[in-house]
């Protein structure tokens, strides 16, 4: 009889989020490779349980009847929690062998130190650690944060990269399409939700030293920060219509806009990874990158990277990788790059920990 597995998917809500296309890429990985060898189950929202996000496969929703069973009785021979931030079922209320896969540790990065935020992501995410059989990586910077902040032996934690979102869409299909807000001007792009870690206020000031506009993609729930990128707009005089925050889009509109922006931008300060970096990297674009957290890691020495958040200097490390990328090695060191990180590798690497524990 094949060894009963659940797979969590708890963040499916927004496509526009790093942690949804991890969960939908290596889940439908995780079937394609699987022929048969486990019976693959995969803990979804309610509202997506009839919706087959991931293909044929056996889908579970959370329910009274069922966090009691999960409590008392052990259905499953292992558990694959696929982020730190459990919703759907909590590691200490459910019985098996569980695999913790944390992204990041950027609680430590966006607070200060003892401050009630920092407590709180500090007290839930070692709770997990602690309830958790193994623990996973998705970079060796965020290994070593674990190790170092959760006081965890980094040797017993397994890095398993992350793959490139490798577009679907056929590139006629790309070229031919208008998205949501089409920009009459060249331009830079950025996506992520509009958080502060995403570091997105520093780039209207970039803006006001170059000629191109640029667009943000991704949710912009947060009112608080979305003024504060508002606000530096209006401080360097920016006309409104050259920084334009587009909200969540879709699949289509993305590689639309990484298909034809001039380059990218990433000044986060707390990645776990960086998909986005990938996804400029297949289109072959210029890549610009905070030095902070995982990216240097993620884009090697095929991307550009930002010395400082000073405007000026951001400008002028903009201005001359776009003047040098063309006549560079750069595109063929991103192509290279893209090669490293694929998810069939890292479906192939999670079944072969989920055997390893399973077989132990």
């Amino acid at each position: 009889m094949a060894s009963k597995i659940l797979l969590t998917a708890d963040q499916m809500a927004t496509s526009s989020t790093g942690l949804y296309h991890f969960t939908l890429e290596l889940a439908k990985e995780i079937i394609a490779q699987n022929a048969g060898q486990y019976d693959l189950n995969f803990l979804v929202p309610s509202r997506l349980k009839d919706d087959h996000i991931f293909g044929k496969a056996n889908y579970r929703t959370r329910s009274v009847f069922n966090k009691l069973l999960w409590k008392l009785y052990p259905e499953f021979d292992l558990i694959h929690f696929t982020q730190q931030h459990p919703t759907l079922i909590k590691p200490t209320k459910i019985r098996g062998k569980k695999i913790l896969t944390i992204h990041d540790l950027n609680y430590i990065y966006e607070y200060p130190e003892h401050s009630t935020e920092y407590n709180n992501f500090k007290y839930h995410i070692s709770k997990w650690v602690d309830a958790a059989d193994h623990l996973t990586a998705i970079s060796q910077y965020a290994a070593n944060d674990i190790a170092r902040h959760l006081n965890y032996p980094i040797e017993a934690i397994k890095v398993i990269y992350n793959g490139v979102n490798i577009p679907q869409i056929p590139l006629h299909e790309i070229e031919n399409h208008t998205p949501k807000f089409r920009p009459a001007r060249p331009f830079l792009f950025t996506i992520g939700t509009v958080i502060s870690k995403k570091n997105f206020h520093v780039l209207p000031g970039m803006i006001h030293h170059l000629d191109y506009d640029l667009i943000i993609a991704g949710r912009t729930d947060n009112r608080e920060y979305y003024e504060l990128v508002m606000e530096e707009c209006r401080r360097f005089g920016l006309d409104p219509s050259r920084v334009h925050l587009v909200g969540e889009i879709s699949e289509l509109d993305k590689h639309w806009y990484y298909k034809n922006c001039s380059g990218f931008v990433f000044p986060s300060i707390a990645e776990g990874f960086g998909l986005p970096v990938l996804e400029a990297f297949y289109y072959q674009k210029p890549t610009f990158l905070s030095t902070h957290t995982a990216l240097p890691e993620i884009g090697g020495d095929a991307a550009y990277y930002l010395p400082s958040f000073d405007s000026e200097e951001m400008a002028e490390t903009v201005k001359a990788g776009l003047s040098d990328f063309i006549n560079s090695d750069r595109p063929e060191k991103e192509k290279k790059r893209v090669e490293l990180f694929s998810w069939k590798k890292s479906a192939s690497d999670y079944l072969s920990l989920y055997k390893q524990i399973l077989t132990s």
